[in-house]
């Protein structure tokens, strides 16, 4: 099954389920807020500072999925 969710668009497909690690890269700038807001305060830092946060623990997060999907690759 190809690392993507475009099979989901095709007909009769729609109720396909989406391989988990295809839900967790879709998902890693969600978590990156969740790391960050567990870490700080988000309404005192400014947003040139939370965008830096972010990118840092977004590449990081990348890292240990690039690790995990090679680990249980298809």
């Amino acid at each position: 099954m190809p690392n993507t969710r475009s099979f989901c668009d095709h007909e009769n497909n729609e109720h396909a389920l989406v391989p988990t690690i295809v839900d967790v890269r879709d998902n890693l700038g969600v978590l990156a807020v969740h790391v960050l807001s567990a870490k700080e305060d988000l309404s005192k830092i400014d947003y040139e500072t939370m965008i830096h946060k972010l990118y840092d623990i977004t590449c990081e997060l990348h890292t240990a999925y690039d690790q995990e999907r090679t680990r249980i690759e298809y």
